[in-house]
């Protein structure tokens, strides 16, 4: 005789079904947007690259950008085909850089396989309308030499300020340094995480479909009956869906909490040091190009080679501009150079370094990475020590990041993770109900039985 149907068998089959799709969408959703933070930081040191790269050559030729008989001069110095600029950014940075006149290459440290460099290629048409027709700048994926990198393409403009060319940095897309490891930690963890949550809220339905659904023999069930037994099915149906909601909540808590809570917390804390990181040694590099010679202390004044740095706030105003940091000068531990601006308007000059900080780069020699709370507001702040030419530490160089801005990105990730988990669970409850309702619908007129199926 043929089986008739088992709703409690049906019941579970959806909801492991249901549980499985919503632990793989917080899986995906997560994952998502971690890869997008990375991506969102590797950006952001594109930046400060970039940057960097304009400066150096601000640096050293004065002038501006301009154009004579189909070449390429800063000031009076010839660009196109001068490989020594592009170079010397590879040198110091290790990043690919390009210099176009309008959309064609006239300088790159860019090497084809044959080690020629791609002088005289174009840039895509994509490109040059954002960047040369509409003066933007570009930030995007680009394959260079078969490998995936991320670019940035900035105008170029003359006196007069109309677009000659364009200037472009890139570093590969897998350029994460150390957190390579960290990262494949981290999605391993999730899919554990998400595997062990699911088979959970498997469990604990496995064991109420047991202990509260078996005792449901010959009824007749219908979620439109009124009889006592067509009532009580419906109650049970109707709790097995709260609980599959309270493990929905359970999966969403334990994956979010873990990983936003720890593992991307940990990550984006490795992403802010790294950038303080990038931030310091391009700034203290641009220094040396801009002041020649050694840091010293004179009449109890600090210079960089005949430059006087007190209340100097060229640099540190430059860097800043273009990478959003907060750069300090200390002489032993006091503040003589700052971009970091008081509610009036004034800086902080004059204010001391935490014992802490003289403790570890004053005192130590080492590199110190702390929160300091400065004007009232609360930085993340890396400190190197200024060496005079003897090798004697007589100051420290400071970058730093407002804490609430670093604290952003983990912000968004909750918010959007939160936002997406908590849709799901909706979807999920009513697709589950409406189910459930339409299994009980389906099968009114049949006797189930629950325990052998067969009358």
């Amino acid at each position: 005789m043929k089986k008739k149907p088992r709703l409690r068998k049906k019941l579970l089959r959806v909801s492991i079904a249901i549980i499985m799709l919503f632990t793989a969408t917080i899986f995906f959703v997560t994952d998502n947007r971690v890869n997008n933070l990375i991506e969102d930081n590797m950006f952001e040191k594109l930046d400060s690259i970039s940057a960097f790269g304009l400066d150096v050559i601000e640096s050293k030729h004065d002038g501006d950008w301009n154009v004579k008989d189909g070449r390429l001069f800063k000031g009076e110095n010839l660009v196109s085909y001068n490989f020594g600029i592009v170079d010397e950014v590879k040198k110091k940075i290790n990043a690919l850089a390009t210099i176009y006149l309008k959309d064609e290459i006239v300088t790159t440290n860019i090497l084809d396989s044959e080690g020629e460099r791609v002088v005289g290629e174009k840039v895509s048409g994509e490109i040059a309308k954002k960047v040369l027709e509409n003066g933007s700048v570009y930030r995007g994926v680009e394959n260079i030499l078969g490998e995936k990198h991320i670019v940035k393409y900035i105008p170029i403009k003359n006196s007069e300020d109309r677009i000659i060319g364009m200037w472009s940095v890139a570093i590969p897309k897998t350029y994460v340094g150390d957190q390579a490891k960290q990262i494949l930690t981290m999605r391993a963890s999730i899919v554990v995480v998400s595997l062990l949550c699911g088979i959970l809220g498997c469990i604990i339905l496995l064991l109420y479909s047991k202990k509260y659904l078996s005792d449901i023999d010959t009824l007749k069930v219908s979620f439109i009956e009124s009889d006592s037994s067509g009532d009580r099915t419906q109650r049970k149906v109707l709790t097995m869906s709260l609980l599959l909601t309270v493990t929905f909540f359970l999966i969403w808590f334990v994956i979010q909490g873990f990983t936003v809570g720890n593992v991307v917390n940990t990550l984006e804390n490795d992403n802010i040091q790294d950038k303080l990181t990038v931030n310091s040694e391009l700034g203290y590099m641009l220094i040396d190009e801009i002041y020649e010679g050694d840091w010293s202390i004179e009449s109890s004044m600090l210079y960089k080679g005949h430059a006087y740095m007190y209340e100097n706030y060229d640099i540190v105003d430059r860097i800043s501009s273009s990478t959003n940091s907060f750069l300090t000068v200390f002489m032993g531990d006091t503040i003589v150079s700052t971009n970091i601006l008081k509610a009036d308007g004034t800086r902080p000059i004059g204010a001391k370094a935490s014992n802490k900080v003289i403790e570890n780069v004053l005192k130590k020699g080492n590199e110190y990475i702390s929160e300091t709370s400065i004007a009232g507001k609360k930085y993340i702040t890396k400190y190197t020590p200024i060496k005079d030419s003897e090798g004697k530490i007589i100051g420290m160089w400071a970058n730093g990041i407002e804490k609430k801005v670093a604290a952003s990105h983990i912000a968004g990730i909750r918010k959007r993770i939160t936002q997406i988990s908590l849709l799901a669970i909706i979807i999920a409850f009513i697709t589950f109900l409406r189910l459930s309702i339409k299994m009980a619908s389906d099968i009114r007129n049949f006797d189930v039985s629950l325990q052998t199926s067969i009358n």
